[in-house]
């Protein structure tokens, strides 16, 4: 059985393909639009992985408010449901921690 994480654990850790092109320094951010939470909100996240890191983007994110945590339980609900074949285009990868 499954018991809900911790308020402190709840944290999705994303892991986005990084554009060839996408240069970035420690303490830059990104903006995040997911539109099964909310269409037209964007909000910014902290970059957490290393500018040396070539081909992927991490992003930390604690659900601490109303998006946050409605983005924690959108993949908690996707990993429950198991793998599915990514659309062309697109591909998730992301880990839930807690």
């Amino acid at each position: 059985p499954r018991f809900p994480a911790p308020l402190w654990l709840q944290v999705t850790h994303l892991v986005i393909q990084r554009p060839k092109s996408f240069r970035f320094q420690p303490g830059d951010y990104v903006y995040l639009n997911v539109p099964a939470i909310a269409a037209y909100e964007w909000h910014p996240f902290s970059i957490s992985s290393a500018p040396e890191q070539p081909e992927t983007l991490w992003l930390h994110i604690r659900a601490l408010g109303q998006w946050t945590n409605k983005l924690y339980e959108y993949f908690q609900q996707l990993e429950l449901q198991g793998p599915e074949p990514d659309p062309p285009g697109k591909s998730w990868h992301w880990e839930q921690v807690g």
